[in-house]
């Protein structure tokens, strides 16, 4: 059983980002009523847009909470057409320009950022072959069922000691370390 977090907040910009999280965090045990979803409102502006502009004062407001209780932040944001690195810049740039410390190493504040989208590692998660440059953003094979194999396969591929496929992308490579921010995730 998961450590108890009492309130998870998941900065998201779409539906198929918050059922993979979602589905990943009640496989580590995580009950939904401890899940806040931030989406970003449909028809006013882009996803990315809000998360990137969201991301400051959720940061500050998961710090707060953590002065009197176990609470976590989980930021996805697409790279889009950009790379990781460029979107991992535009969060440190964000909590800068709000005066707030950068994220410390123990905080629970994940940063994670598929390229080119949640689609991608979804694909992948599915053993599908995907190139990251591509949109697979409606790509048919994504679906309720892909998305709730693929959030157990995340699931085993963020375990310690792991070792990832070949095909595995490199933007979810990249972000194993993320799923250790998780309070309770050993």
């Amino acid at each position: 059983m998961a450590e108890r977090i009492a309130n998870i907040i998941l900065l998201i910009e779409d539906t198929n980002q918050e059922n993979l999280l979602r589905r990943y965090l009640q496989r580590l045990g995580h009950d939904n009523r401890t899940m806040r979803p931030l989406r970003a409102p449909s028809g006013k502006g882009s996803g990315e847009q809000y998360v990137r502009e969201s991301y400051a004062a959720e940061v500050r407001a998961i710090r707060a909470q953590l002065t009197r209780t176990k609470a976590c932040l989980i930021a996805m944001i697409d790279a889009d057409a950009a790379e990781v690195d460029n979107r991992r810049q535009q969060f440190e740039r964000a909590l800068r320009d709000a005066d707030e410390p950068p994220r410390g190493p123990a905080e629970p504040i994940l940063n994670l950022i598929p390229r080119r989208n949640v689609e991608t590692w979804i694909l992948c998660l599915n053993a599908a072959a995907v190139e990251e440059a591509n949109n697979y953003s409606r790509d048919a094979r994504v679906d309720a069922q892909s998305i709730k194999q693929a959030a157990s396969t995340l699931f085993s591929w963020t375990r310690p000691n792991f070792v990832l496929p070949d095909f595995c992308v490199a933007s979810l490579q990249a972000c194993r370390p993320e799923f250790r921010r998780i309070p309770g995730d050993e």
